[in-house]
């Protein structure tokens, strides 16, 4: 009997993420309702500051513990936290949009870095090219 398999890809997984910083610390805190703890590392005497998040299903308790460092994400199921590792073995940034003036700015960049001409509408049907020196 033949198995005829089907490929599929995973769901995209859209988050809000920031990482935590000592300047950020307590504004995260409070952007994720979270409660800032401390924890005890015996036999060293160390003691580590972090922020108790309410997490959606965590797989363990270092889960619902964001430190320095770690990263904490906003998804429609609620927040996670992932350290700096996992997040970027995870997640890739979503390009920034650019708005139509920055779009333009970069094609004539890129034009005249190419030695071509640049086009412009100066009015409904009225356009003015202007050709740009080569480069060097």
């Amino acid at each position: 009997m033949d198995v005829e398999t089907v490929k599929y890809v995973r769901k995209p997984l859209f988050v809000d993420a920031v990482r935590i910083t000592a300047n950020n610390f307590d504004a995260i805190a409070g952007w994720c309702q979270g409660e800032v703890l401390r924890d005890e590392m015996p036999g060293k005497g160390i003691i580590k500051k972090y922020i108790k998040v309410r997490v959606h299903n965590p797989k363990n308790v270092r889960q619902t513990k964001a430190f320095v460092g770690d990263w904490v994400l906003y998804t429609e199921r609620g927040y996670k936290v992932y350290t700096n590792k996992a997040f970027h073995a995870s997640f890739d940034p979503i390009p920034r949009s650019l708005t139509l003036n920055e779009a333009i700015e970069t094609a004539r960049a890129e034009a005249v870095a190419n030695g071509e001409a640049i086009e412009t509408e100066l009015a409904p049907g009225i356009t003015q090219t202007i050709p740009t020196p080569p480069p060097g």
